[in-house]
């Protein structure tokens, strides 16, 4: 046996990141080398800090209900820094027709837990409010089979139901179509319940009061704690921490792999510049499209081609806050198809402390996804901003002129696990075992938000050291 295996990750991203971290700190007998084709790290992440402001251009938090976010920033020693929603932050408003309107409360993953705010909203009509009552009476779903989000949740509340509240509010995570996505692979404990309580309303409740009683008594409405979760430094802190975390050397940006093929019992990974680095195993934690040119094996690469990403992009606009025309008093909105340009907006400073000084706002616009408007790729940075501040301005009244204007694209960087996707996942695996030493992980396979990512980093690394060291 070698005295030292090396393992090559390639994409630099938090699941290639997180696995470089695990592997170079629990496993002494390895070196890693982390490649990364952009001159940064981190992949979707992207913090900047410009003129007293902090934006995260990519995700700005994660799920606390999720545990592996949170451990790892302890782990890595941020747990001082983590932070969650200011307490005023509460409201979320919907797009309708034209308009800013609160959601109801008792909302959980876009299932009502509470028929009072239901009754008073006025983004259900009076038929469809009747028709979610059925979730109450309507039984269980006996097949087993994968159906879409829009499926799962009409069947149990009706199609406008779907349409209006779990399309913005479910697709909108993922940026895309309802109607495509695959509930076993984005909310399968939906999936769970409905197993469990057959309605889906019920059954959400029970967890919630479960939940209360485990932390001291049930709590008044409107007083549960927020489930996501940030840093004060942002997103970008985390990838700051585990890259200082790895050995000299272990990150190499600015080195694209062309392809991997077999070299002896290892592999060999091709790189631009004719250069070649061997490896006893490689990580693939790129975006699927990309790895699927860069494996050995045709089936297994129109597997991985076969996964839909769309792109998307993030517009920052701060103003001075004397000039706005409306208290940004909650998280932000959300816009179901055909009601704005933009998909949802989120008002930055009053969502998070220290994201812009006492006397301006930050608000961020998103624009591209399933319901793309104007086209992400083909338009200057000047067309999105108009984009978006038209859309926001049309919503929110005056909101003055900007300070600071900047975008961010992601483009062909959001996975959508479609209809039949677990199924796909079981063909990867099936694939990939008859490549030992070859492994994937990351937004596209098991879940897309970072606690997700950094399991499967850990699941992966697992594996590479109980079957290859």
């Amino acid at each position: 046996m070698k005295s030292q295996r090396h393992v090559v990750v390639v994409g630099a991203g938090i699941t290639g990141l997180t696995a470089a971290y695990v592997l170079s700190n629990d496993e002494p007998r390895v070196r890693v080398t982390l490649l990364e084709r952009r001159e940064r790290v981190g992949g979707n992440i992207e913090t900047e800090r410009r003129e007293g402001f902090l934006l995260d251009g990519g995700p700005d938090s994660f799920l606390s209900t999720k545990r592996e976010g949170a451990e790892l920033c302890r782990e890595l020693g941020l747990g001082s820094d983590l932070i969650v929603p200011r307490p005023e932050a509460k409201k979320v408003y919907m797009v309708h027709r034209g308009r800013l309107e609160p959601m109801p409360g008792g909302l959980a993953l876009a299932i009502p837990t509470q028929i009072g705010p239901m009754l008073t909203t006025p983004l259900v009509s009076f038929p469809g409010k009747l028709r979610m009552l059925g979730d109450l009476v309507l039984p269980r779903r006996r097949d087993t089979g994968d159906e879409s989000i829009e499926d799962f949740i009409a069947r149990r509340f009706g199609r406008e139901a779907a349409r209006r509240l779990a399309a913005p509010l479910l697709g909108g995570i993922y940026a895309g179509d309802i109607g495509e996505l695959s509930v076993l692979s984005t909310f399968p404990q939906l999936v769970d319940v409905e197993k469990k309580h057959g309605s889906l309303a019920r059954g959400l409740l029970a967890l919630q009061l479960a939940r209360a009683r485990q932390n001291g008594g049930a709590k008044k409405s409107g007083d549960a704690p927020s489930p996501f979760m940030s840093l004060k430094g942002g997103m970008g802190a985390l990838v700051a921490a585990l890259t200082e975390k790895l050995p000299a050397g272990t990150v190499q940006t600015g080195r694209t792999a062309l392809g991997v093929e077999r070299a002896g019992e290892g592999w060999r990974v091709l790189l631009e510049g004719d250069t070649r680095v061997e490896a006893d195993a490689v990580i693939f934690a790129s975006p699927a499209h990309v790895t699927a040119k860069l494996v050995p094996d045709a089936e297994l690469g129109r597997e991985l081609s076969s996964i839909p990403y769309l792109t998307t992009a993030t517009v920052f606009f701060a103003f001075p806050r004397a000039g706005l025309e409306r208290p940004l008093d909650g998280v932000g909105f959300v816009a179901p198809k055909g009601e704005a340009e933009v998909i949802a907006g989120t008002w930055v400073s009053s969502k998070w402390d220290g994201r812009a000084p006492d006397d301006h706002v930050l608000v961020r616009a998103f624009l591209g996804g399933a319901r793309a408007k104007v086209d992400i790729s083909g338009s200057s940075d000047e067309e999105l901003a108009a984009v978006a501040m038209r859309s926001l301005e049309g919503l929110m009244g005056k909101l003055g002129k900007p300070s600071l204007t900047r975008v961010f694209r992601y483009v062909d960087a959001n996975p959508q696990p479609t209809v039949g996707h677990g199924a796909r996942m079981a063909r990867i695996e099936e694939r990939l075992k008859g490549m030992p030493g070859l492994y994937v992980a990351g937004a596209a396979y098991d879940g897309v938000g970072i606690p997700d990512c950094v399991r499967q980093a850990r699941t992966v690394a697992k594996r590479l050291r109980d079957e290859r060291l």
